[in-house]
C-alpha cells in the first residue's frame, strides 16, 4: 500500500525464468498520467491502463508463458532420403579390392540416440551404390530429444551407421543358410543442436560418410537426410508405420486407415459420414457385391422375369437394371423402353467425385446415360447370357466407374445407380477417356474390354450441357479400326475462374498417375486410356504397321493439299466466303507479299515469320466454314469471348452437308490415289521391262532372331517422330482450339514487331560481322594462338573442369528427381495401391472421336448437373505434395504450419531455458502516478 504523498513508485521484481508472479498493487483513487510500461520482455503484461481510468483498487497480473511447460522433450522426424556412390574401404583405404563388388551392395542403416539403437532401416529396395530408402524400407523414424540436450550440447549424439552384409556370407547363407554377417560403410554423426539451428527446415542435406572414429580416411560416399519438428499426426503415422510388435498387415492396415482419414480432412468431411461417403471402384468391390457368380448368373438368366406385358394398357414392360428405385419400387420395377430412355434423362440422385486438380481451376461433370448395340461378350447369348456392362472414366489422375448391368447389349443407367462422376481438373485442355467392359466376376479371368473413346474437353465450352454420344472402338492408334458398339454421356464443364482456365495453356501438362488395389483393375485402366494396342507393352508387329501407313498418309495429304493450295493461290480460286460469296483474299495476300518482297528484299524475314499466323488463321477459317458444328473451332478473332458464350447444337444440325462433303473429300482422295496408283504401277512395268540383271538369284536369309529386340527401339523412336508431327497437326486443323489460339496469337505479334525493326541495316551489318570477323585473312593468326601447346592444354583442362561440374550438377538433379519418384510411389502405394499408370495428357493418338449427328446441347439453365453437397460420394485424392511425408495438398500446408509453430515454441522454451543458471536480473516496472 502507497500513502498519498508518494508521487512516484518503483516496484522492483526478481523473477526466476520458470516463476509466474501476480502482485496485486492497491493504492487510493487516484488519475493514471499514463500507460503501464513494462521493461522486460519475458512478461505478458494482461493489464493496461488509459488515461482517464480512475481505479480505487487494481490488479495487474505479469504471468510467465504457460504454453511451453509441456515441452521438456522434442520429437524430431527424420527421413533417411538415400546415399550416393557408397565405396567400402578396407583395412588399407583399397576402395575396391579383389573380394568385393561395391555393385552388389545391399545397404541398410542403424541409427542410434546416444549408445541407444532408435531404427533400423531395411535393405534397400534398389541394392547398388545408390540407395534410396522409402516408407516400404522404413526410411522415416522418431527420435525423442531433451531440451537440455539441445540446449547444452550434451554428449548424445545422432549416429546413423551405413551397413551392408558381407558378400561372402550372402553367397554361403544361400547354400549353407549361414547368417549374414554386417559390414560397416561409414557413418554420419550429428549432435542435435546442430540439427535444430540449421537443418530442421524438411530440405534435403548431404552429408560425407566417415569411419566408425567419426573421420574423413578417404572417400565413402554421401548420405542425404532430411529433419524438421514432428507434429501430432507425424508421430502417429510413424509410430504405426514402424510399430514391430504388431504383424506386418495389421501395421499396413492402420497406416492406410490413417491416411484414410487425412484424406476425408482434406475434403472437409465430418468424421461421421466417413464411410458412407467414401466411393470405391466397381472393379474393387466384392465379386458378390458387384455381380453374381458366373454359374449361378448362366442358370438364373434362363429363368429370371425379363418382360411384364400389363393388363390394362397391353404394353411390354421390362425390368429395370440393375435394380428400382428404392423410392419408386411399385413404379419402377418394369417400365416400358420408352419410359426407360426418358428416366435415363432425369437428373441424377447421387454424384461421385474424383481426381485432384486445383479446385478454383474447375470441374467436370459426366453423366453415363447409356450404351448402343454392344456385342455380346459372354458364352450362352442363345440362353440369354449376355453382355455384363460397365463403364469405366478416367479424366487426370481420377478414375470412376458405374454399376454394372448384367444380360444386356444396350443398357441404360437410371439416374439412382451410380453413373454420374465429376473431376476437379487443373488444366483446360484433359481428355476423358471412356471404355466400355464386359464384367467378369471369375477371379482367374480379366474382365473384356469392349471399346473405348477419348474426349478433348477444350472443344466445349463452359455454360453449355451436352449430350453427346461417340462410336466406341477398340484403338486409336492402327490405322483400320473396329467399331464396338456407342455410347451417350452428359457433360458439363465449369471453371470458377476462366481466365486461370485459360493461362494453364502456357503450361505443360504435368505427370499424372493413378493407382488401383488390383491387376484387374489396373488393365481395366490401362485399356480405358490406352486401347488394345499398347505400344509399351513391346514390339507389335500391327503398331509398327499403323506408323509407316500413318507417315505415308501425311505425305500423300501434304502433297495433295499443298498441290491444290498453289493451284488455288495461282489461279485465283475463291478461297474465303464473305456474304455467300467465295473471295480470292489469301491470293490477294499471296499477290501483295511477293511483291514486296521483289522491290524490298529486306522484308522477306518479316513477311516469312508472317506466313505462320497467316497459314494457321487460314486453317481456321476453313474450319469455320466446316457444315458439321462439331467439327467447327472459334473464330479467332473473337475467340476470348465466344469461348465464354453459350451454344445451342440440335441434333442432326447440318448433318446432310456434312455428309454432302465427306463423300466429295472421299471422292477426291481416292482420285488422287487411283492416279498415284497409275504412276507406280507405270513405273514397276518400265522397270521390268528394262531389267538387266541375269545374275543367279540367292535365297533369302531367316530373319535372325536378335533383330527383334531392336525392333522394339525402332518402334518407340517412330512413335516419337510422329507424336511431333501429330502436335503440328493438332495446331494446324485446330483440334486443341486454345493451342493454337495461342500459337497463332504468339507468331501474329512477333511477325507484326519484325515487320517495325530495320532488317536492311541488320542483314547489312550480319553479313559484315560475318565475313570480316570470322572468315578474313586474320584467322591464320587466331589458329597459330590456339594451337599452342601450352594454351591448347590450359584450356582442354579447363573444359574438362567446367565440362564436369556442368555434369556433376545435372547428375544431382537427377538423382533428386529419381529420389522423389521412388518416394511418390512408395507413397501412393501404400495409399491407394499397389499397381500405377500414367495418364497421358495430351490427345496425341492418330484418330480422333468426334460426336455423332445425334448429338446436342444447350445452354445450362443453373440447377441442371449441379449435384448438392448431400449428393456428393467422394474418391481418396491421388494427388501428393509435401517433402517428407506426402499428403494431399491442404493437409501437407498445414502440417507443416504446424510443424514450424512447433520449432518457434522449442526455439522459446531454448532461450528461457538458457537463462536458468545465468544470475537473476532484476525487471524495472515504472507507473507515473
Amino acid at each position: 500500500e502507497f500513502p498519498p504523498p508518494f508521487p512516484f513508485f518503483h516496484l522492483y521484481i526478481q523473477l526466476h525464468p520458470y516463476c509466474i508472479c501476480k502482485y496485486n498493487i492497491k493504492m487510493p483513487p487516484l488519475k493514471m498520467s499514463e500507460n503501464l510500461r513494462r521493461r522486460s520482455s519475458d512478461l505478458t503484461l494482461l493489464a493496461s491502463f488509459d488515461s482517464d481510468d480512475i481505479l480505487s483498487s487494481s490488479s495487474i497480473e505479469f504471468p510467465m508463458r504457460d504454453d511451453l511447460e509441456d515441452l521438456s522433450e522434442m520429437h524430431l522426424l527424420i527421413e533417411i532420403v538415400g546415399a550416393t556412390n557408397l565405396c567400402y574401404l578396407d583395412d588399407n583405404l583399397v576402395p575396391n579390392n579383389s573380394s568385393w563388388n561395391n555393385d552388389l551392395m545391399q545397404p541398410y542403416c542403424t541409427i542410434k540416440h546416444g549408445s541407444n539403437l532408435v531404427h533400423k532401416t531395411k535393405v534397400a529396395e534398389e541394392k547398388c551404390r545408390h540407395p534410396i530408402w522409402t516408407l516400404k524400407t522404413r526410411s522415416l523414424f522418431l527420435v525423442s530429444v531433451s531440451v537440455e540436450e539441445v540446449t547444452f550440447q550434451q554428449n548424445k549424439n545422432l549416429s546413423i551407421f551405413i551397413m551392408t552384409e558381407d558378400q561372402d556370407a550372402q553367397i554361403s547363407s544361400a547354400f549353407k543358410g549361414f547368417s549374414k554377417d554386417p559390414v560397416l560403410i561409414g557413418l554420419v554423426k550429428l549432435d542435435y543442436t546442430t540439427i535444430f539451428s540449421q537443418y530442421c527446415t524438411e530440405e534435403r542435406f548431404e552429408f560425407p560418410i566417415k569411419n566408425k572414429l567419426n573421420e574423413e580416411d578417404g572417400f565413402r560416399g554421401t548420405l542425404s537426410l532430411r529433419f524438421r519438428i514432428a507434429t501430432k499426426s507425424d508421430i502417429e503415422f510413424v509410430n504405426t508405420l514402424n510399430n514391430k510388435e504388431k504383424p506386418k498387415y495389421k501395421r499396413k492396415k492402420e497406416s492406410k486407415h490413417l491416411l484414410f482419414l487425412e484424406g476425408a480432412n482434406a475434403r472437409s468431411i465430418p468424421d461421421s459420414k466417413m464411410n458412407s461417403k467414401l466411393a470405391t471402384l466397381t472393379t474393387e468391390q466384392d465379386n458378390i457385391c458387384s455381380c453374381e457368380g458366373t454359374f449361378l448368373k448362366a442358370i438364373a438368366s434362363l429363368v429370371r422375369t425379363k418382360t411384364l406385358v400389363d393388363l390394362n394398357t397391353g404394353q411390354t414392360k421390362i425390368k429395370v437394371k440393375p435394380n428400382p428405385d428404392p423410392n419408386r419400387i411399385d413404379t419402377t420395377t418394369f417400365m416400358t423402353g420408352y419410359e426407360i430412355k426418358n428416366e435415363t434423362r432425369q437428373p441424377s440422385h447421387c454424384w461421385y467425385e474424383a481426381g485432384s486438380g486445383n479446385e478454383n481451376i474447375g470441374k467436370v461433370y459426366v453423366e453415363v446415360l447409356s450404351c448402343h448395340d454392344l456385342p455380346n461378350m459372354d458364352i450362352g447369348g442363345q440362353f440369354g447370357n449376355l453382355t455384363d456392362a460397365f463403364v469405366t472414366a478416367v479424366c487426370e489422375n481420377g478414375v470412376m466407374q458405374t454399376s454394372v448391368i448384367d444380360d444386356d447389349l444396350s443398357p441404360h443407367w437410371m439416374p439412382w445407380t451410380k453413373r454420374a462422376f465429376f473431376f476437379n481438373i487443373d488444366h483446360i485442355a484433359s481428355i476423358l477417356y471412356l471404355a466400355a467392359f464386359n464384367y467378369n466376376g471369375t477371379p482367374l479371368f480379366m474382365h473384356d474390354p469392349i471399346g473405348r473413346v477419348a474426349v478433348n474437353l477444350s472443344n466445349f465450352k463452359p455454360g453449355t450441357v451436352y449430350t453427346l454420344k461417340y462410336n466406341l472402338y477398340n484403338s486409336a492408334n492402327v490405322t483400320e479400326r473396329i467399331k464396338k458398339g456407342a455410347i451417350t454421356i452428359r457433360l458439363r464443364i465449369e471453371f470458377d475462374d476462366l481466365n486461370a482456365a485459360l493461362t494453364t495453356t502456357l503450361h505443360s501438362q504435368p505427370k499424372r498417375y493413378i493407382n488401383v488395389k488390383n491387376d484387374k483393375s489396373f488393365k481395366v485402366v490401362r485399356y480405358t486410356c490406352f486401347g488394345e494396342y499398347d505400344s509399351d507393352a513391346g514390339f507389335d508387329a500391327t503398331i509398327m504397321l499403323s506408323y509407316l501407313n500413318e507417315i505415308i498418309e501425311y505425305k500423300n495429304m501434304v502433297s495433295y493439299k499443298v498441290g491444290d493450295a498453289i493451284k488455288s493461290l495461282i489461279f485465283w480460286r475463291g478461297q474465303v466466303e464473305v456474304s455467300f460469296m467465295m473471295l480470292p483474299l489469301h491470293s490477294l495476300f499471296f499477290f501483295c507479299a511477293c511483291a514486296i518482297v521483289v522491290e524490298q528484299p529486306y522484308m522477306f524475314p518479316s513477311l516469312l515469320l508472317l506466313s505462320i499466323p497467316w497459314i494457321l488463321l487460314a486453317m481456321n477459317m476453313i474450319k469455320l466454314q466446316h457444315p458439321s458444328p462439331w467439327k467447327r473451332c472459334s473464330n479467332f478473332w473473337t475467340y476470348p469471348q465466344t469461348i465464354k458464350d453459350n451454344i445451342s447444337i440440335d441434333a442432326y444440325e447440318g448433318w446432310e452437308v456434312n455428309q454432302a462433303h465427306e463423300e466429295r473429300e472421299k471422292r477426291w482422295l481416292e482420285e488422287k490415289s487411283k492416279d498415284k496408283e497409275k504412276i507406280i504401277k507405270k513405273m514397276e512395268r518400265l522397270e521390268e521391262l528394262g531389267n538387266e540383271a541375269i545374275s543367279t538369284e540367292v535365297a533369302s536369309n531367316v530373319i535372325p532372331l536378335h533383330i527383334f529386340s531392336k525392333l522394339h527401339a525402332l518402334q518407340s523412336y517412330t512413335e516419337e517422330k510422329l507424336k511431333q508431327i501429330r502436335v503440328v497437326k493438332l495446331i494446324l486443323s485446330w483440334e486443341d482450339g486454345n493451342l493454337s489460339f495461342l500459337v497463332t496469337a504468339i507468331s501474329l505479334m512477333i511477325a507484326l514487331v519484325s515487320l517495325l525493326l530495320p532488317w536492311s541495316v541488320i542483314l547489312t551489318w550480319t553479313g559484315r560481322s560475318i565475313v570480316w570477323g570470322v572468315l578474313g585473312p586474320h584467322m591464320k593468326l587466331v589458329d597459330l594462338l590456339m594451337t599452342k601447346s601450352k594454351n591448347k592444354r590450359c584450356q582442354t583442362s579447363n573444359d574438362i573442369l567446367h565440362t564436369q561440374e556442368k555434369l556433376n550438377t545435372q547428375e544431382k538433379k537427377a538423382r533428386i528427381r529419381r529420389e522423389e519418384a521412388v518416394k511418390l510411389r512408395a507413397a501412393k502405394r501404400l495409399r491407394f495401391g499397389k499397381y500405377i499408370l500414367k495418364v497421358p495428357g495430351i490427345d496425341l493418338l492418330r484418330h480422333h472421336d468426334r460426336p455423332l449427328p445425334e448429338s446436342t446441347a444447350r445452354p445450362w439453365q443453373g440447377t441442371f448437373m449441379a449435384p448438392k453437397s448431400h449428393e456428393i460420394k467422394w474418391h481418396p485424392k491421388q494427388k501428393l505434395t509435401g517433402a517428407m511425408i506426402l499428403r494431399p495438398k491442404n493437409v501437407a500446408e498445414s502440417n507443416k504450419d504446424e510443424s514450424m509453430e512447433e520449432k518457434k515454441r522449442f526455439e522459446a522454451y531454448r532461450k528461457r531455458l538458457s537463462l536458468k543458471d545465468s544470475t537473476s536480473e532484476k525487471y524495472l516496472l515504472t507507473t507515473k502516478v
